[in-house]
């Protein structure tokens, strides 16, 4: 009979409890996988994150990978240049320890045209500038609520021309129009506009949004005779809502944008005359964006203006409105001289 050593057959049982442990490795898990952005322009960079764990805490390596576009690895971080050519891609993080236990996790980045613009903008109280939360947003079939200081972002956006509409109870729903140019070198373009609370009964209100330049647009209403005596209302007569002419000029803006409104408390028989000044350059009138919203109260009927595309001068001649009636008369041209009475 073979009798064994004790001690060898101690060292060798323990020896097989070794090996079946190194058997059952536990796996690892990705957490997240994480990007600086999820859309970005064709040949620009993201940076990306992969968080994981290992349930036996053995050292990770990670490992990269993208059917598009370029990646410098550096362990659980990446930085991927986008290719050129626009559509979602996939890039893949594979996690590993040294005994054989992996893990895989990917995330999807949307690549644009080089040709696109980040949008972003303020909507603002018609009145008094004041930022408006909660308002929908909505460009072609891309929407965004902006948040408690009327701040908004779209995202990337190709260039060409747009609708915009913007929509939040209690105020008139603001319908606009933009253009971003083909040769634009610009990586962010800012849209801001204005929306009107709902006019209180017998109210008509103007209200004047345009784009960055020119700085300054003046908005201008000549009355009909009121209690004897006609009236210039702008920014150097601001008028009253409790006496003649009944006209306010709620908001005056020289930075661009907009807002600049007016709104006709308490309509007289007669004509008004509404007409913009370009306080600053005439040259870009015609170009400035310029965008009127004319309601009604009680529940915002009235006209959608935008400025002529053609026309030479500092004056935009935007209508006229029957004091009696509340009937608009559009004009729309811009002209050399003042609009007379």
């Amino acid at each position: 009979m073979i009798h064994l050593n004790k001690n060898l057959f101690i060292s060798f049982l323990l020896l097989i409890i070794w090996n079946c442990d190194d058997q059952y490795n536990k796996g690892n898990e990705i957490i997240s996988i994480t990007s600086s952005v999820s859309e970005v322009k064709g040949g620009r960079t993201v940076e990306l994150a992969c968080e994981a764990t290992d349930q036996d805490g053995d050292k990770l390596t990670y490992f990269w990978e993208s059917a598009s576009g370029s990646l410098d690895q550096n362990g659980d971080s990446a930085t991927w240049t986008a290719p050129a050519d626009t559509g979602v891609y996939f890039i893949t993080c594979t996690v590993a320890d040294d005994y054989g236990a992996s893990a895989v996790g990917s995330i999807a980045i949307r690549v644009l045209s080089a040709q696109s613009v980040e949008l972003k903008g303020k909507v603002s109280n018609a009145l008094n500038g004041a930022g408006v939360p909660g308002v929908l947003v909505t460009v072609g079939d891309i929407t965004a609520i902006t948040n408690e200081n009327g701040d908004y972002n779209i995202g990337l956006i190709i260039f060409g021309e747009y609708d915009i509409t913007g929509e939040v109870e209690e105020f008139c729903p603001y319908s606009g129009h933009f253009i971003i140019p083909d040769d634009s070198s610009l990586d962010i373009f800012i849209f801001n506009f204005s929306v009107s609370p709902i006019p209180e009964p017998g109210e008509t209100r103007m209200v004047l949004n345009w784009g960055a330049e020119p700085r300054d647009l003046d908005s201008h209403l000549l009355t009909p005779e009121i209690e004897g005596t006609t009236h210039h209302i702008s920014y150097m007569n601001r008028g009253s809502e409790t006496a003649a002419p009944y006209v306010t000029l709620d908001t005056d803006n020289t930075q661009g944008y907009g807002p600049e409104t007016i709104t006709i408390k308490q309509s007289f028989e007669g004509t008004y005359i509404y007409y913009i000044y370009s306080f600053t350059d005439e040259e870009t009138l015609a170009n400035s964006g310029g965008t009127i919203q004319i309601y009604n109260s009680p529940d915002c009927d009235g006209e959608t203006i935008e400025v002529p595309d053609g026309g030479s001068g500092r004056y935009w001649y935007v209508c006229d409105i029957d004091g009696a009636s509340g009937d608009i008369t559009i004009v729309n041209q811009i002209q050399e001289a003042e609009p007379a009475p």
